[in-house]
């Protein structure tokens, strides 16, 4: 079943938008970045696997009710891993993510 998950941000903590629950894979395959404040916002936006992090988005300037999509491909996430979000100033700044929440296979190839 697809799911999207939002947070408006307005300050400068650090926001958790996703967490992957217990006995579920995520397939990730839209984020939304889109500043609605008045002026410039450096954006951050990333995955956090609790070991290692992705960033799409790193400190990365986006301009007043300008947006940032991510929409080609998809990123499978496993239980417990988050999806992040935090803005260089307080503002308006919106963050969503839209997935596909699935049951866990029994077993997991291990890639490493």
């Amino acid at each position: 079943m697809l799911y999207t998950r939002h947070a408006t941000v307005t300050s400068t903590a650090e926001v958790v938008i996703l967490t992957v629950p217990a006995g579920f894979v995520a397939h990730v395959s839209y984020l939304l970045v889109a500043n609605n404040g008045g002026s410039t916002n450096a954006c951050t936006l990333y995955f956090d696997d609790g070991t290692d992090e992705l960033h799409l988005l790193d400190a990365k300037n986006i301009g007043s009710n300008d947006r940032e999509e991510f929409s080609s491909g998809i990123f499978v996430m496993q239980s417990g891993e988050q999806i992040k979000a935090q803005t260089g100033s307080s503002g308006d700044v919106e963050f969503a993510v839209t997935l596909d929440l699935l049951e866990a296979p029994s077993t997991l190839v291990n890639f490493s």
